[in-house]
C-alpha cells in the first residue's frame, strides 16, 4: 500500500495541473505568491484500512502557472471538467483506475476532495483525498514558480536519487550484457576435443593393457597438476560465468581424467588414445560430452552437458580445465595401481605376479 499511496502524489500533482488549467481559463479568484498545499489521504482494501497521511508542500503560483508542474501520468486522462462560480469539478480516467473531485477557492484559500477507485495487483482499493490550501504570502526573491523551502529541496534530493537510480540500473544491464556476451562467447568457443583417429574403445578411464598395445601409451605424466576450472550455462535465452576457480590434483595413466571433467555416472563409451580421452554418457534427458588433450606435462579438457526441463527449456552446462604438473602425486596414479584392490597396501601391483613367484622360488 504504500507504493500506492507514493503514487497517489503524482496523481494529485496532476489533478492540480490539469484543473488548474481550467480554472485559469475561467477566471476563478486565487491570488498569486506561495501557497501551503496540503492533503489527507485515507485508503482502504478488502475492508482494511490504512492511517491517514498528510503531506504538506509548498510551491509559488501565479496566474500563469496556478499550481506546480509535475510529471505527467501517461496512463491517466482528466474527463469532464467543469466551472461553476469558484467550484471545479473534474473526473479522471486511468488504465487501473478511476476518480472525481472538487475544489472551491475562495481567493486566499480553497478546499476540496478527491475520491479514486483502482485496481493494484488485482486487488480493489478505495483513496479518498482531503484537498486544502492557503496563501502564505510573497514568493520568495527572485522567484515566480515552482516549489518553494523544503518541498524543493525535496524534489531536488528526489530527482538526483531516482537519476542515481537510473543511471544504476543502467549500469548494471550494460554490465550483465556484458556478462552474457562473455559468457556466449566462452560456450560458443569452448568445444569438446574430436575423437583421435585409431582410438581404442573401452568402458571407464583406467589404464588397460589392451587399450595401450592397440592405441599407444597415453601422453600424460604421472604427478600433481595445478588446475584452472572455467565453466559456463545457458539457460534459456540467458548465459552465464562462474568464478574461475583453481586447485591441486593427481593425475597419470590410471587416473588420467580430473574429477572436476565426470559428471557422477561411470562413463561407459571412453576412447582412449595416445593423445587423447574422449567419453560420452546419456541418461533420461541428459547428454554429456567430454575429451581430454594430453601434452605430456600439460592438458586441456571440456566437458559439455545438455538437459530439457519438462518445460521444454534447454539448458546447457560447458566446463574447461587446463592443468600444468607441478610435482610428484600425493598418492600412486600409475598405470598399475588399483584402488580396487583391498589387499593393496603399497598401491602397486607387480608387472607379472606369476612370474615374481616363480623367481622367488627358482622355478
Amino acid at each position: 500500500m504504500k507504493s500506492v499511496t507514493r503514487h497517489t502524489v503524482v496523481l494529485f500533482a496532476l489533478i492540480l495541473l490539469c484543473v488548474a488549467g481550467t480554472v485559469h481559463s475561467a477566471g476563478v479568484d486565487m491570488k498569486e505568491g506561495e501557497w501551503e498545499i496540503s492533503s489527507e489521504t485515507t485508503m482502504t482494501m478488502e475492508g482494511m484500512s490504512m492511517p491517514p497521511t498528510a503531506d504538506k508542500k509548498s510551491y509559488c503560483l501565479t496566474q500563469e502557472d496556478l499550481v506546480p508542474k509535475s510529471e505527467k501520468d501517461k496512463d491517466c486522462k482528466m474527463v469532464n471538467q467543469k466551472v461553476v462560480g469558484n467550484t471545479v469539478s473534474w473526473r479522471m480516467e486511468c488504465k487501473k483506475a478511476e476518480g472525481e473531485g472538487e475544489i472551491s477557492y475562495r481567493g486566499t484559500t480553497y478546499k476540496g476532495f478527491f475520491k479514486m477507485k483502482m485496481l493494484e495487483d488485482g486487488q480493489a482499493m478505495t483513496m479518498n483525498v482531503k484537498l486544502s490550501g492557503k496563501h502564505l504570502g510573497p514568493c520568495p526573491k527572485g522567484q515566480k514558480s515552482g516549489p518553494t523551502g523544503e518541498t524543493a529541496k525535496q524534489i531536488a534530493k528526489g530527482q538526483a536519487m531516482a537519476e542515481s537510480a537510473q543511471a544504476q540500473a543502467k549500469q548494471q544491464q550494460a554490465e550483465m550484457e556484458a556478462q552474457r556476451l562473455k559468457a556466449e562467447a566462452f560456450l560458443k568457443k569452448t568445444v569438446v576435443p574430436a575423437d583421435e583417429p585409431g582410438a581404442c574403445e573401452q568402458e571407464g578411464f583406467e589404464w588397460t593393457e589392451e587399450c595401450e598395445q592397440k592405441a599407444g601409451k597415453l601422453n600424460v605424466q604421472d604427478g600433481e597438476y595445478e588446475i584452472t576450472i572455467e565453466e559456463g550455462s545457458r539457460i534459456g535465452p540467458n548465459s552465464f560465468l562462474s568464478e574461475v576457480k583453481k586447485k591441486t590434483v593427481s593425475l597419470g595413466e590410471n587416473a588420467p581424467v580430473p574429477p572436476e571433467l565426470q559428471t557422477g555416472q561411470k562413463a561407459r563409451k571412453v576412447k582412449r588414445g595416445k593423445d587423447k580421452i574422449t567419453w560420452r554418457v546419456s541418461g533420461e534427458g541428459m547428454e554429456t560430452k567430454g575429451g581430454v588433450s594430453y601434452s605430456g606435462s600439460s592438458f586441456e579438457g571440456v566437458v559439455t552437458t545438455k538437459t530439457v526441463a519438462a518445460n521444454g527449456i534447454e539448458q546447457i552446462q560447458v566446463k574447461k580445465v587446463t592443468g600444468r604438473r607441478i610435482g610428484e602425486a600425493k598418492y600412486p596414479v600409475g598405470r598399475h595401481y588399483s584402488p580396487k584392490r583391498k589387499d593393496d597396501k603399497t598401491g602397486v601391483i607387480p608387472d607379472n605376479p606369476l612370474k615374481n613367484i616363480r623367481k622367488r622360488f627358482g622355478l
